[in-house]
C-alpha cells in the first residue's frame, strides 16, 4: 500500500509550523514519529494537501526536570522516556505503559505526543479505501450512520492509547500552542468523548509539552491483547497510588480514556470502582473480542492491577 500524493514541508520552529498550517486552510497534518499517521494516510483515511514535519523542532524533543516536575517534549520517543531514571524510580505505572506499547523497534520511532494524540480505531474504519468503499462509509468517514450499531448517528470507535490513562493517573498536564496563543490543561481535557472528533484541540494547535509531577508513587499498568504488547489494548488499566489515595485510568474501550478516583485504597473502594468502570463500559462489536468479554475484563483488570501492586509488582 503506497502513500497518496501530498506536499511535504519541514518546519524548524513551532512558529513556522503554525504559519505553514495557516497557508493551507487547515488541509494539513503534523508529522512527528509517523507510526500512527503514516498507516492512516496509506489507508486514505486522511488526504491532506500538505504534511508538516515537526520532528526536527528541538524544543519539542527535550526531557528536563524543573521545579518538581518532568517537562517532556511531545517528540520525545517512548524508548527515551522508558529509559528516563525519574520515570523508572517514581512513576512505575507510566513506565509500564511505555514498556507495554508495541515493540522496542517502534518505541524508538514513536513519540509520546503521537501516542497520546492517536486517532480512535474500529474494525469498520481502519481498512483500505477499497474495503470501505465496498462496505459503505461509516459515520466517522462521513456516512449517515454507524456501520456497527444499526442506525446510530454516532461513532463508537475506541481510543487505544496506552500512555494517556497512565499520565492521567499521575496528574499530568498538557501544554497546547496554536494560532491564538498557549494554554495548559489536564491530559484528560484533551479528549472530547466523541469518536468522530476525539480531541478538543482546535485546528492548527500543537501539543507543545507534557508536565509530569515527580512524586513518589506506586502503580502498575496492564492491558488485554490477543498478540501481546505489539497489539493495541482491547482494554487497558492504569493504576497509580499516591499519599493513600489512588487513580485508575481505563483505555481501549470507548472513544476516550476514563479516569476514576479512590479516596482510600481498600477492598471495598476497589470493588466499587471496578463495578463503576464495568457499568460505564459500553463496548460494541468493533474489536476482535466480543463486547461482553471486554466489558467483563474492565473490572477484572482493575482488581488484578491492585493485587499486583499489593504484592509488590508495581515496579
Amino acid at each position: 500500500m503506497i502513500l497518496p500524493k501530498f506536499e511535504y514541508k519541514k518546519a524548524r520552529t513551532i512558529e513556522e509550523a503554525l504559519e505553514i498550517y495557516s497557508q493551507y486552510n487547515g488541509e494539513a497534518f503534523y508529522l512527528a514519529g509517523g507510526t500512527d499517521l503514516v498507516p492512516l494516510l496509506k489507508h486514505r483515511l486522511f488526504n491532506p494537501k500538505v504534511v508538516i514535519d515537526i520532528k526536527g523542532i528541538e524544543e519539542l524533543k527535550t526531557i528536563t526536570k524543573k521545579g518538581g516536575n518532568l517537562l517532556v517534549g511531545p517528540n520525545a520517543t517512548l524508548y527515551e522516556l522508558k529509559g528516563t531514571p525519574e520515570i523508572q524510580e517514581k512513576l512505575p505505572c507510566l513506565f509500564q505503559s511505555l514498556d507495554a506499547t508495541s515493540c522496542e523497534t517502534l518505541q524508538m520511532r514513536g513519540t509520546i505526543g503521537g501516542n497520546i494524540m492517536q486517532n480512535t480505531r474500529c474494525l469498520q474504519y481502519n481498512k483500505s479505501l477499497e474495503w470501505r468503499t465496498a462496505r459503505g462509509f461509516c459515520y466517522k468517514m462521513g456516512g449517515k450512520t454507524c456501520n456497527v450499531v444499526l442506525n446510530a448517528k454516532a461513532c463508537y470507535s475506541n481510543y487505544c492509547g496506552d500512555n494517556a490513562p497512565s499520565l492521567m493517573t499521575v496528574d499530568a498536564k498538557a501544554r497546547i500552542v496554536g494560532p491564538t496563543g498557549e494554554k495548559t490543561i489536564k491530559v484528560e481535557k484533551l479528549f472530547s468523548g466523541d469518536g468522530k472528533e476525539p480531541f478538543t484541540v482546535k485546528p492548527g494547535e500543537i501539543l507543545k509539552g507534557i508536565i509530569i509531577p515527580l512524586k513518589e508513587t506506586k502503580g502498575a499498568y496492564e492491558k488485554l491483547t490477543v498478540r501481546g504488547s505489539i497489539d493495541y489494548p482491547l482494554v487497558g488499566v492504569a493504576v497509580t497510588i499516591k499519599d493513600g489515595s489512588a487513580k485508575v485510568g481505563v483505555t481501549g474501550i470507548g472513544p476516550c480514556p476514563r479516569v476514576y478516583e479512590l479516596k482510600e485504597v481498600n477492598e471495598k473502594e476497589i470493588n466499587n470502582i471496578a463495578d463503576k468502570a464495568y457499568e460505564d463500559a459500553k463496548p460494541v462489536l468493533n474489536a476482535v473480542l466480543t463486547p461482553a468479554y471486554r466489558k467483563k475484563m474492565v473490572g477484572v483488570l482493575i482488581k488484578r492491577v491492585f493485587k499486583r501492586i499489593e504484592k509488590g509488582g508495581s515496579r
